[in-house]
């Protein structure tokens, strides 16, 4: 599929693009039915929240032939490409879990933040495609995105409130087991000073990404954005594929985070594209 010119130029002005109804609810189920049986596997891929259930699993690819399709299904990747203006390989995918009633939140943070500073990023030439495995309305912990906030540039992190205690001290040892857990739980290591989200969204306001199962938003490296809880009686899981462009390959750093969190196989994912 081809985006029109309203839709890059929508995407460009605000930092995401929604997409309705892109997969139709027989795949959507497949993807579900998958993902139930991927996130079974006890793994350093898998990371869990506070209350033991599964908030995140990277890279499904690697053992579903299934998730390995939709990364590479033109449905995503062309827009995702035509977003960029050039070819991509995949920096990182994931499935993204909030389970009914348990699901933990994600703090305001830029994206690319984390992959400059963590991975070696030269640019923000980089987007990820959100692909709704569930009906994602304003109960289920939709994505809150603040318009416009990826023009500035990496804002300044730190203003955060103080981490919460951890009674049976099991999650502090679970974060503690690898360097990079931090920034894959729910206390990240990089997220935005309150100040900067307040003035922020006096100027544009936020806006809650709700779409039907099947649909995909597409999201700039440097927007803000965040979750709260899904405190509804209803899932919002979500596959997301994080596209970079070709010309925008990690720099050699010491101790890289793993391969299942930032790729390193920089092959193009379509041959002889045309801008």
């Amino acid at each position: 599929m081809k985006l029109s010119e309203k839709q890059l130029n929508d995407y460009h002005r605000d930092g995401f693009l929604v997409l309705q109804d892109l997969f139709a609810a027989g795949e959507v189920a497949v993807m579900l039915q998958e993902m139930e049986r991927i996130i079974q596997e006890d793994c350093p891929r898998r990371i869990l929240e506070k209350s033991g259930a599964v908030r995140s699993f990277f890279a499904p690819e690697a053992g579903s032939g299934i998730y390995a399709r939709v990364i590479r299904d033109e449905r995503v990747l062309l827009p995702a490409i035509q977003l960029l203006n050039n070819n991509v390989y995949v920096h990182q995918s994931k499935l993204n879990t909030k389970h009914a009633m348990v699901g933990d939140w994600w703090a305001w943070h830029q994206d690319f933040t984390f992959w400059h500073n963590d991975d070696g990023m030269p640019r923000p030439d980089v987007l990820t495609a959100m692909i709704y495995l569930n009906d994602t309305n304003e109960f289920n912990g939709p994505m809150l995105i603040i318009p416009g906030s990826h023009r500035d540039g990496i804002a300044s992190t730190g203003d955060t409130d103080e981490k919460e205690d951890d009674a049976n001290g099991w999650f502090n040892a679970y974060q503690n087991s690898a360097t990079y857990m931090s920034a894959l739980t729910a206390d990240l290591k990089y997220t935005l000073e309150k100040d900067n989200i307040k003035r922020w969204a006096g100027r544009k306001g936020i806006v809650s990404a709700k779409a039907p199962a099947g649909s995909v938003l597409f999201f700039h490296g440097n927007v803000f954005h965040a979750s709260s809880n899904n405190l509804s009686p209803w899932d919002r899981h979500a596959f997301l594929i994080t596209y970079n462009s070709i010309e925008n390959q990690l720099t050699d750093i010491s101790n890289p985070r793993p391969e299942f969190i930032a790729s390193r196989n920089y092959t193009p994912l379509l041959k002889n594209i045309q801008l």
